[in-house]
């Protein structure tokens, strides 16, 4: 019985993935209602940001990304859009755009997040330029019941706070997409999901009383997210609060899904990841502007976190 020779293997691999993104690139292009205005030297196909190579899998129960791309678009930016099989997220990160759905205006402006069910007419516009923002379209057996999920008669769109999580998930999406694999294909569906489920379920429950959250543990999260360079143990919270570290712990997991040093240490990432591509900051100054004084600690936490290294992440980032 003979073997295939192993470059073959890599061969294939090459020509499903390229089908893929040529079908993603061809199905947006066909999905054009009219020509797109744009600024000279720009494509229409720049509105879709990197194809994403990975190939398509059939029956997965992933969420699988098309393209993704941190854009900034100047003045004439205009897509008007029949439909697409997939949905997106956008967060603007400066300027503004306006997104028209069945006749009704919506405004995009900085610090907001949409995610959109592309199975219906649509069309971008820039409001204010250059208008920068973050963009993933990605595709999924799962996506029409989240979908079902979304007002019908209104597209929702929430603000993110300074280092928020979502907008954090979007750039770990972005790495993770540059290096090929199984692990990176779980790791961004993971990402996607919770993206997904956070968006959603902050829709879904936007009257949720905060003071049905106890107050030591509101003032425990607010802690963390202001002053997370600080040093923290549970010793020491259950010393500040007089509250059991035990109970602090289930009652913060409870109320936030996670426990209280995974949440202050996400934070810190967060911020760290923000550092790393806006200042030429060495890493081990960073680590300690974070709160974390160990370089080592810091290398391992920020791998875990975002699955690259801290150098890594600001050459992917910023090349």
């Amino acid at each position: 019985m003979s073997l295939l020779h192993p470059y073959l293997f890599d061969i294939i691999f090459y020509y499903i993935a390229l089908e893929v993104s040529m079908n993603i690139k061809t199905d947006f292009l066909n999905a054009l209602v009219s020509r797109p205005r744009l600024s000279p030297g720009q494509s229409p196909e720049d509105f879709l940001g990197c194809i994403v190579s990975f190939p398509k899998e059939d029956g997965s129960p992933l969420l699988h990304l098309l393209s993704f791309g941190n854009i900034k678009a100047s003045a004439p930016w205009s897509f008007d859009i029949s439909s697409l099989d997939c949905c997106l997220f956008l967060y603007t990160k400066s300027g503004c755009g306006k997104l028209t759905v069945n006749s009704q205006v919506y405004t995009l402006g900085e610090s907001s997040l949409l995610f959109f069910d592309c199975r219906q007419r649509f069309r971008f516009d820039i409001a204010v330029s250059p208008w920068e923002y973050q963009l993933l379209l990605f595709y999924g057996a799962s996506l029409p019941y989240y979908c079902s999920l979304l007002p019908r008669t209104q597209v929702p769109l929430i603000q993110l706070p300074p280092y928020s999580e979502l907008a954090a998930y979007m750039k770990n999406i972005a790495v993770r997409a540059q290096i090929p694999g199984a692990c990176s294909r779980l790791i961004i569906s993971d990402l996607l999901n919770r993206m997904v489920t956070e968006y959603l379920t902050g829709i879904l429950n936007p009257d949720a009383s905060l003071s049905q959250i106890p107050a030591h543990v509101r003032k425990m999260k607010e802690m963390f997210d202001e002053r997370f360079q600080n040093l923290y143990t549970l010793d020491g919270l259950e010393e500040h609060f007089g509250i059991s570290k035990y109970r602090l712990c289930r009652e913060f997991s409870h109320t936030y899904q996670t426990p209280p040093l995974q949440y202050l240490n996400r934070k810190r990432i967060d911020h760290a990841a923000c550092l790393l591509t806006s200042t030429n900051l060495l890493i081990h100054e960073i680590g300690s502007m974070v709160g974390i004084d160990n370089t080592n600690h810091f290398i391992n936490l920020f791998k875990k976190y975002r699955g690259v290294t801290p150098l890594e992440y600001r050459q992917r980032m910023t090349h």
